[in-house]
């Protein structure tokens, strides 16, 4: 109860305050301010407080009623100019007072803003503008740092990679360990790497990212795919999982459109001594060699399977699945 009857009272002075400064240009210097009569006086001395907000304040002060002083010097309120520092300051009240409500007290706060907002529109004096500008100014900052946070993510993630790759490389395996000879393989794979081929890996050893670029003087030069080789546990008994990443793969008639592709070396033709460097040569040379871009003839079959499934019941003749 004590918050809104201070609320009230603080209301109270602001309208007191802006009905002053709206109708003091031409008013004689006897003039109501809300319901009491001010008496004329040309000065008002330093340090006196808000008569009627606060009457109890300076029981010994002869000022009289509904009368601002500004603390620092007399003013005659009066005066064109003195009524623009009135303004201003009033300003700075409100807002400093809305600054600390919103955090302390909303629901009070969100009241005496509505009030201002009355008042505004009564008196025609502008009081809020500046601080609804400064906020959406800010919104906007904390907006545009998001943005530039969005745009830096890829390279971010750039880095990861390249820091995995060197922690992998740098680590020191057993040859009795499962990842050893996949870590002998990515050595070989970076350090030698063969043309328009490069590979990335992750935090996990055995999943490779293969970017693969069209070799010059192919019906793919200057496109770029990507594979991802993967390895199982039974691996390198059993061939590598390989297919192609949506958005990144090739039209071509050993191709199917869910990335699958149609090599025996995935299946039938593996051998332990093989690597996935060589499988993704051999499928560089396959794209090298092709004459046209076509979907393979039974893609519709395959298309909607899981792609990089290990391929030991395909059957492959005439370099056709």
């Amino acid at each position: 109860m004590l918050r809104i009857f201070s609320t009230s009272r603080l209301l109270l002075l602001l309208f007191q305050l802006l009905t002053l400064a709206d109708l003091s240009n031409g008013l004689p210097r006897h003039a109501f301010v809300g319901s009491v009569m001010a008496k004329p006086t040309p000065r008002f001395p330093v340090d006196t407080a808000i008569a009627t907000a606060f009457p109890n304040s300076h029981p010994e002060s002869n000022v009289p009623e509904n009368v601002l002083s500004i603390r620092g010097g007399a003013l005659d309120l009066f005066s064109d100019k003195n009524v623009n520092i009135v303004l201003r300051k009033v300003r700075n009240v409100i807002r400093s007072v809305l600054s600390i409500g919103d955090k302390k007290a909303p629901t009070i706060t969100s009241i005496v803003r509505s009030g201002i907002q009355w008042l505004e529109s009564f008196t025609g004096i502008s009081l809020l503008p500046p601080q609804v500008e400064e906020t959406k100014k800010t919104k906007g900052k904390k907006k545009e740092k998001v943005a530039t946070k969005k745009e830096t993510t890829p390279s971010n993630k750039s880095k990861k990679s390249t820091e995995a790759s060197k922690k992998h490389l740098t680590s020191k395996l057993k040859s009795t360990n499962p990842n050893y000879r996949i870590q002998k393989e990515l050595k070989e794979f970076i350090q030698s790497p063969p043309p328009n081929l490069s590979v990335k890996v992750g935090s996990n050893l055995r999943v490779w990212i293969v970017t693969m670029k069209g070799a010059n003087g192919t019906i793919y030069e200057g496109e770029v795919f990507k594979l991802r080789i993967s390895f199982p546990a039974q691996y390198p008994t059993v061939p590598p999982s390989v297919y192609f990443l949506q958005g990144h793969m090739p039209v071509h008639e050993h191709v199917y459109t869910n990335g699958d592709i149609c090599l025996s070396l995935l299946g039938s033709g593996w051998r332990p001594t093989m690597t996935a460097q060589s499988i993704a040569v051999s499928i560089l040379s396959i794209l090298s060699s092709a004459q046209s871009k076509s979907l393979p003839i039974n893609n519709a079959q395959v298309a909607g399977n899981k792609p990089g499934e290990y391929q030991k019941d395909w059957i492959y003749h005439d370099d056709n699945c």
